[in-house]
């Protein structure tokens, strides 16, 4: 953790000391759903906090990526970006941060551009090189990140099989510089020693928490979940995550009923 970062303090209240870090896609947020945010999960995040409970986002994606999405309705208490690769408390300051090297990188990208969509995480935005959508950044070569700061890389892959195959492969070729995390048929990866697990002991230092909760329900929440004192997981989890948990919910209101 940085030297210059300034110890936060956590507001009184019957849930102060408390910490509850939740995933994002599909925890939190439900793309493409009907209601994509659910109102008891906000109303339960408010409530949470108005009691001094401390609340803050888990995920693999940028600090973009989630601070569009949630606008006005959810206001963390902090954030464990790109895996674990950046970690932010409520006013954005920079509690952590570990970079990739570019050229290693580049050098993943080339080798599965062609078969794997690619997205790069660097600063507090997303990077692509097809057409810029929303969230997304268009470049037109990696010199175009040459200053920036690089957290992280995410390939998408067309099924489970090959992101497991995938998450494997580079591990094996580039463990020394890279972690791969897969993310059901998503390939998230960060600097070496970095993952959510390492983002939630940045926050317990920083913010002296005494009790820490966790919620996520995909093979990458799982340093989440074993990094935390009180693990939960959805009902639609893998086995495997949800035998990592205390408790399965039906969402993140029904973790914070609880606490």
């Amino acid at each position: 953790m940085q030297d210059d970062v300034k110890r936060n303090e956590a507001p009184a209240g019957p849930s102060a000391g408390r910490a509850v870090a939740s995933d994002f896609d599909n925890t939190l947020y439900f793309m493409g759903d009907e209601e994509p945010m659910r109102a008891a999960d906000i109303f339960g995040i408010l409530y949470y906090q108005q009691r001094g409970g401390l609340f803050g986002l888990c995920t693999g994606r940028s600090l973009v990526g989630v601070r569009d999405v949630i606008g006005p309705y959810i206001r963390p208490d902090f954030y464990i970006l790109a895996s674990g690769a950046l970690v932010m408390d409520g006013e954005e300051n920079v509690l952590f941060k570990k970079c990739l090297p570019l050229e290693t990188v580049k050098a993943i990208y080339e080798r599965y551009c062609d078969s794997l969509r690619a997205v790069i995480q660097a600063n507090d935005t997303v990077y692509i090189f097809e057409e810029e959508s929303y969230l997304q950044t268009h470049i037109d070569s990696f010199e175009d990140l040459a200053d920036a700061d690089v957290y992280g890389l995410s390939l998408a892959a067309p099924d489970v099989d090959t992101a497991a195959k995938t998450t494997t492969q580079i591990n094996e070729i580039w463990g020394e510089e890279v972690t791969a995390f897969q993310n059901v048929t998503h390939v998230d990866l960060v600097p070496k020693g970095c993952s959510k697990g390492s983002g939630i002991e940045v926050v317990r230092e920083a913010f002296s928490v005494r009790e820490m909760y966790g919620i996520g329900d995909s093979f990458n929440d799982l340093p989440l979940l074993q990094s935390v004192d009180h693990p939960y997981t959805l009902t639609h989890a893998p086995e495997e995550v949800k035998r990592a948990a205390e408790g399965v919910v039906r969402g993140v209101s029904e973790l914070l009923d609880r606490i």
